[in-house]
């Protein structure tokens, strides 16, 4: 088949990379997660750090995707999905 585009993440890649949503997310070795917009031309949507090495492939559910790193987990929700918390009475 023909190569569309490349992606050099300057670090090694453990887990396998997860495609939802049109949205391409794929972890890395340094600790950070990529987020690449699904299409025949490369465009990065945007870039995490998460602290310390992602060794695993990030798992959507329910509008959360969740991303562990070395020693911690992590539920992200987009900025759209998440509703801001109640004043307190």
């Amino acid at each position: 088949g023909q190569v569309y585009w490349t992606h050099d993440l300057f670090a090694a890649v453990w887990g396998s990379p997860m495609l939802i949503d049109g949205k391409l997310y794929l972890g890395d070795e340094d600790g950070d997660v990529v987020i690449i917009q699904e299409g025949k031309t490369k465009k990065v949507i945007g870039e995490i750090n998460m602290g310390s090495s992602v060794y695993s492939t990030p798992v959507p559910a329910n509008g959360v995707m969740y991303i562990s790193n070395r020693n911690q987990l992590y539920a992200l929700a987009e900025a759209t999905q998440a509703k801001p918390a109640a004043a307190p009475k």
